[in-house]
């Protein structure tokens, strides 16, 4: 995917502007107070920091009137209205979704992405289910954001638990040299209430939004070296094992030289000091994980 696919691109050739079907959506929804969905679905086989990097950037600014998307680099008398000065309003009205796959032929989604995204994991294959019939009900984009903005008054994150995430920033600070600093704080802030208001629990959602937003920090840091070292010594084992039987092949017994025996020997006992690494740090983690518990048990009695 490139920046065009989104937004389409000025054709030289026939001079004309070939747009795409969700740049027609973008302009048909600043004229709507409608909630306009855009589906991006596998958007991580191309790097979504690439193609999507100005729409991050637009959607975080506070103010929506603000907003406005780059789509031709010059301004002409017969623009269509909405395009003032090459560039197009992208609405509060539109929303998106993407979906991603986490396997070789894809790209990993970098943090950038995810500190400004709230993130579902779809880990299990559910049961399908016939849907009961429901009333329809029709609700705005503007009423559904004064809901949201009633539900922080109403239902805004206790002060017991601002205690617990002030405890736990300082924590990851000391022991691991990360912050979620206050993108994620604004976010978690936003998230409870609207959690609460809709019939949920304040300590689930705090979990919730800590797991996906701040443990995961940990897990990229402290996990996934261990195991990508693992994948290396791995690989490497099948290739000292091809070479082996190979070996044996050639020389038409079940002999092999001893320099492919000590390479496999080699890498035999990498793997096994890969392993061990694995665990110890699993094993750290869950220490510190029930030390911070009890710091925070501590904090939220004073």
């Amino acid at each position: 995917k490139e920046r065009t696919d989104l937004v389409g691109y000025y054709n030289e050739f026939t001079k004309r502007f070939n747009e795409t079907t969700l740049l027609q959506k973008m302009y048909e929804a600043n004229y709507s107070k409608d909630i306009y969905i855009t589906i991006l679905d596998e958007m991580n086989i191309a790097r979504v920091e690439y193609y999507f990097a100005e729409f991050l950037s637009l959607l975080e600014l506070p103010n929506p009137e603000r907003r406005y998307l780059d789509v031709v680099s010059d301004e002409w008398e017969n623009d269509p209205v909405q395009l003032k000065g090459g560039q197009i309003k992208l609405p509060n009205n539109m929303w998106f979704i993407g979906t991603a796959n986490n396997d070789d032929s894809t790209f990993a989604i970098s943090d950038k992405v995810y500190d400004r995204a709230m993130v579902m994991n779809l880990d299990q294959k559910s049961e399908p289910f016939i849907a009961p019939k429901t009333r329809n009900v029709h609700i705005t984009a503007e009423r559904f954001m004064h809901l949201a903005e009633e539900a922080q008054k109403d239902y805004a994150i206790t002060n017991r638990n601002i205690r617990r995430l002030e405890k736990l920033d300082e924590y990851m600070i000391k022991v691991f040299h990360i912050t979620f600093g206050n993108r994620i704080m604004k976010q978690i802030k936003t998230y409870i209430p609207v959690y609460v208001a809709c019939g949920g629990d304040e300590l689930v959602a705090l979990d919730d939004i800590l797991a996906k937003k701040v443990i995961r920090k940990l897990v990229k840091f402290y996990v996934e070296p261990a195991v990508f070292e693992q994948n290396d010594v791995n690989a490497n084992t099948v290739k000292a094992l091809n070479c082996l039987v190979g070996a044996a092949s050639a020389s038409g017994s079940d002999s092999c030289s001893s320099d492919v025996q000590k390479q496999l020997a080699d890498r035999l006992e990498i793997m096994e000091l890969s392993q061990k690494e694995l665990l110890r740090r699993i094993d750290r983690l869950e220490q510190q994980n029930a030390a911070l518990r009890s710091e925070l048990g501590k904090g939220t009695e004073q």
